[in-house]
C-alpha cells in the first residue's frame, strides 16, 4: 500500500491539534483544507478601512483548558497568551469590581475574595450566588433534562443574581442563550472553571492576532515537524477500497492516499463528505452566534485589559494588549454571544447602542470620535449546547473503518470551545494510533480538583 499516512480533512483547532498528535509520534500526515490559511474559526482579517490585522472574534481560554496551554507550550506560542486573574465587572450604575480569586486558600474558598469583589451585589445578593455555585457543584440527577436558567428559577436564585453574573458568564463561556444552555454544560463552566483549582478561573488571552498564532506560527512549527499542508485545497470525497475502509482524500489538485482519514470539519461539512458516517443529528444540532463590534477611536478610551458589561447588551470589552496598540491606536472590540436577533439585526443601531453603553462606563469615550466601525457576526460559531444534545455527539471512530471525526462538536465532554476543538483532535489521533498499531500520543494531566471540591463536586 505504500507509505502509512494519515490524511486530517480541515484546518481549524481541531484538525491542527489532531496533526500534532499523530506526528509526534512519528506518524506522517498530511493535511488539506479549503481555504488559503489555517486556523478555521480562530482567525484574523485585515480591516479594508486600515484598521491593521483584527481577530474576527476574540478569543480567551481558562486556567483549566489544560490542553489549549500544552498545545501552545509545545508549538512555541505561549509567551504570546497573557495570563489574568483579575476578572474586572463594571456593573450597570458603572462600578468596577477588580475580583482576583486568592492564591493561599484552597479551591473552593479560593473564591471568597472574588465574590466579596462584586460590588454591584449586595451581601445577601453574593451569599445566594454562592449557594447557587456550590449547590451547582453537586451531582445532579439529570442535568440534561432541563436548562439552566430553569434550574436557576427552581432554586430560588435571585433575578439581579441571575441577571448581573450567571447570565453574562455562562452566555460568554458557552456561546449561548441562558434560556437555551443546558444544565450540564452550565455545570462545567462553574466546577471546572471555578471551583475545581485555585489556576481553573485565570483567563488566557491571546496577545497578537489569531491568525498570526495559529495560522503561520502554529502551521510553521508543523511543517517542521513533517506536516504536509496543503491549503485552497477543499476536500471533494473520501475515497474508500474493496473492504469499504477509507483509503483517499479527493481535491481538486488530485487524490491523496490514505490509511487513515480525519474528518475536523463542522457538522454540516461533515455530513456532505462522509454522509454515512454522521449521524442524522439535524434536528439536535444548532449553531449559536456570536456578534464582534470593532471599535476605532481617535485615542486611547479603554483603560482596562478586558471587562464584563454586566445588564446591557454589550457582553465584554478587551483592549488589544500593549504591544499590539501601537498597531491599532484606539482599537478595542465588544463581544456579543447568543446575538440572534440582536436589536432586529440594525448594524448601525448596534454601533450606536454599543458606543452609548462604553461611554457610560468608559469617560474617554464621550470626548473620542469614532474613526470606524466594523460589525462582525458568526450566525454558527459555536454548538448550541441544548437539553440533551450531548447524547447525540458522535465519538471519533465511525462504524468506516479509517475514518475518523474531529470538531468540537463531537464528543469531547467539553463545550464548544478552543479547548473542545483541541481535545477533539487529540481524542481522534488516539484513536487513529490505535488503529495504526502506532505509539499512543501521551495524555496532557489536568488540573487536579482540590479536596474540598472532590468533597462537594466528586472526582469529576
Amino acid at each position: 500500500m505504500g507509505e502509512r499516512r494519515v490524511v486530517v480533512v480541515g484546518g481549524g483547532l481541531a484538525g491542527l491539534a489532531a496533526a500534532d498528535a499523530l506526528a509526534g509520534v512519528g506518524v506522517p500526515v498530511t493535511l488539506v483544507e479549503a481555504r488559503r490559511g489555517v486556523g478555521g474559526r480562530a482567525a484574523s482579517f485585515e480591516d479594508p478601512a486600515g484598521g491593521g490585522v483584527v481577530d474576527a472574534c476574540q478569543h480567551v481560554a481558562m486556567g483549566c483548558c489544560t490542553h489549549f496551554r500544552d498545545l501552545c507550550r509545545r508549538a512555541g506560542i505561549l509567551d504570546a497568551v497573557r495570563t489574568d486573574r483579575t476578572l474586572w465587572f463594571i456593573g450597570p450604575d458603572g462600578r468596577r469590581s477588580a475580583c482576583t480569586p486568592a492564591r493561599w486558600l484552597p479551591a473552593p474558598l479560593h473564591l471568597a475574595p472574588l465574590l466579596a469583589g462584586m460590588q454591584h451585589f449586595s451581601l445577601a445578593e453574593r451569599a445566594s450566588l454562592a449557594v447557587g455555585m456550590l449547590r451547582l457543584a453537586r451531582p445532579l440527577a439529570n442535568p440534561e433534562g432541563i436548562t439552566a436558567a430553569r434550574w436557576l428559577a427552581a432554586i430560588g436564585q435571585r433575578e439581579r443574581v441571575v441577571r448581573l453574573f450567571w447570565q453574562p458568564v455562562i452566555e460568554s463561556a458557552l456561546g449561548e442563550s441562558l434560556d437555551l444552555v443546558g444544565l450540564g454544560p452550565a455545570r462545567k463552566v462553574i466546577v471546572d472553571g471555578f471551583l475545581a483549582h485555585r489556576e481553573a478561573v485565570e483567563l488566557l488571552v491571546p496577545r497578537r492576532p489569531l491568525g498570526e498564532l495559529f495560522g503561520a506560527r502554529l502551521a510553521d512549527w508543523l511543517v517542521t515537524r513533517g506536516v504536509v499542508l496543503r491549503t485552497g485545497a477543499p476536500a471533494t470525497a473520501v475515497h474508500r477500497d474493496g473492504a469499504g475502509a477509507a483509503c483517499a482524500v479527493a481535491t481538486p489538485a488530485g487524490d491523496h492516499p490514505a490509511t487513515a482519514v480525519v474528518a475536523a470539519v463542522p457538522w454540516r461539512a461533515a455530513a456532505r463528505l462522509v454522509p454515512d458516517a454522521v449521524p442524522a443529528v439535524a434536528e439536535h444540532f444548532a449553531g449559536s452566534p456570536i456578534t464582534a463590534v470593532h471599535l476605532w477611536f481617535d485615542r486611547e478610551v479603554i483603560d482596562l485589559p478586558h471587562a464584563v458589561l454586566v445588564g446591557r447588551t454589550s457582553q465584554w470589552v478587551f483592549r488589544p494588549d500593549t504591544g499590539a496598540e501601537a498597531e491599532a491606536p484606539g482599537y478595542c472590540q465588544v463581544v456579543i454571544s447568543a446575538s440572534r436577533g440582536l436589536l432586529g439585526g440594525d448594524r448601525q443601531l448596534l454601533v450606536d447602542t454599543v458606543v452609548d453603553e462604553l461611554a457610560a462606563v468608559f469617560p474617554d469615550v464621550a470626548g473620542a470620535t469614532v474613526r470606524h466601525a466594523r460589525v462582525v457576526t458568526d450566525p454558527t460559531a459555536v454548538l448550541s449546547v441544548r437539553p440533551g444534545v450531548d447524547a447525540v455527539r458522535p465519538r471519533a471512530a465511525t462504524g468506516i473503518p479509517g475514518l475518523f471525526l474531529a470538531g468540537d462538536w463531537t464528543a469531547t465532554g467539553w463545550p464548544s470551545t478552543m479547548e473542545g476543538a483541541i481535545r477533539s483532535g487529540r481524542t481522534a489521533a488516539v484513536a487513529v494510533a490505535r488503529h495504526l498499531g502506532a505509539p499512543l500520543p501521551p495524555p496532557v494531566p489536568e488540573l487536579p480538583r482540590a479536596w474540598l471540591t472532590r468533597m462537594i463536586a466528586g472526582r469529576g
